[in-house]
């Protein structure tokens, strides 16, 4: 295993970070326990959750999990996502921090995380409201470091900016979709972040299942998969021909690397300089076994010229493709 310091912190990750939306959920506890204790054993000691992920059940289960080796853990959650029905129970403002970061502590078990995200850009609140919150949870000691998801480049400078002109905890990393059929983040957000210093840990490197190779144009999903199941992401951002043919594509060319077309598509974002650690989201503890056998997997010249040649630096497949929780609102910047 591979560990790479996150941004300009001198905390050293994984390259690989064990994403955990599964867990307590899908996952079962047991089997998520194990698949922790697995990934510790396997060198992987940055840990990936939020506080809403199946309504905090996986924060629990990772609480149970790491409570004999905590210390050797780098444990990252978020903040954002509604939590309950009160009005002010979401969202970025001081008032739902202070109390959503109590809420994880007490989910999790242990008395201060390593690195809190903003989940994503909360546009009802000013960012020097967020930042001075953040602020204070790390002079508190209540988190360690401070980072951001789903911010666009313009966003994350401008919340540097802002730490810079108050005094403030800076972002250490960011969070954002990347694999090879959503490029998107290589046009400004990745150039930035290597310009300032800013780690980047990617999530959804799998394209949510759909660099498997398990989906087919025009064939119903596979029993099991996530588009079988409904999954709302899936569904919404990912099930597109286009990208189910260039998973297709790209099985000849994972196969003469010797390795599997996840293992392979897991080993492309690895190879980018740019990144920090890489975000893998087993359901099983095979889905696991088989995203470690990415680390030693080398993407050879021709294979990033043919994956070029499929989806072209900086875009995506399918025409007009657009995510609805993150939308590009083109002319329409008010609504």
């Amino acid at each position: 295993m591979e560990y790479r310091t996150l941004g300009r912190a001198g905390v050293k990750v994984s390259s690989l970070c064990l994403g955990t939306m599964m867990f307590g959920g899908p996952t079962n506890e047991k089997d998520s326990i194990r698949i922790i204790h697995r990934a510790l054993d396997a060198g992987i000691n940055f840990l990936d959750t939020a506080n809403v992920y199946n309504g905090g059940e996986s924060e629990r289960v990772i609480g149970k999990a790491v409570n004999e080796n905590r210390e050797k853990w780098v444990i990252a959650t978020k903040v954002h996502g509604t939590m309950g029905d009160d009005v002010n129970e979401s969202g970025s403002h001081r008032f739902h921090i202070m109390s959503a970061v109590e809420a994880s502590l007490k989910r999790l078990g242990t008395d201060h995380i390593d690195v809190y995200y903003l989940h994503r850009w909360d546009a009802s609140t000013r960012i020097a409201e967020s930042l001075r919150a953040l602020d204070d949870c790390v002079r508190q000691g209540k988190v360690r470091y401070i980072a951001c998801s789903n911010f666009e480049a313009w966003r994350v400078c401008e919340a540097l900016w802002t730490s810079e002109k108050l005094g403030l905890e800076e972002f250490v990393c960011v969070q954002p979709l990347y694999n090879i059929v959503n490029r998107d983040a290589e046009v400004e957000l990745l150039p930035f972040c290597e310009k300032y210093g800013v780690g980047v840990v990617p999530y959804s490197p799998l394209a949510r299942g759909v660099l498997s190779g398990k989906y087919l144009r025009g064939e119903k999903p596979p029993k099991g998969s996530r588009a079988a199941r409904q999954d709302r992401r899936i569904l919404q951002t990912e099930l597109r021909d286009e990208s189910f043919d260039v998973a297709q594509e790209l099985k000849p060319l994972a196969d003469a690397h010797g390795k599997t077309l996840t293992q392979f598509a897991l080993a492309w974002v690895l190879a980018n300089p740019i990144i920090t650690s890489v975000i893998i989201g087993p359901r099983t503890m095979e889905q696991l076994e088989d995203n470690l056998g990415c680390l030693d997997c080398t993407v050879t010249a021709d294979g990033e010229t043919t994956i070029d040649a499929l989806v072209p630096p900086g875009e995506h497949t399918g025409k007009g493709y657009n995510d609805p929780a993150y939308p590009v609102l083109g002319r329409n910047l008010r609504d």
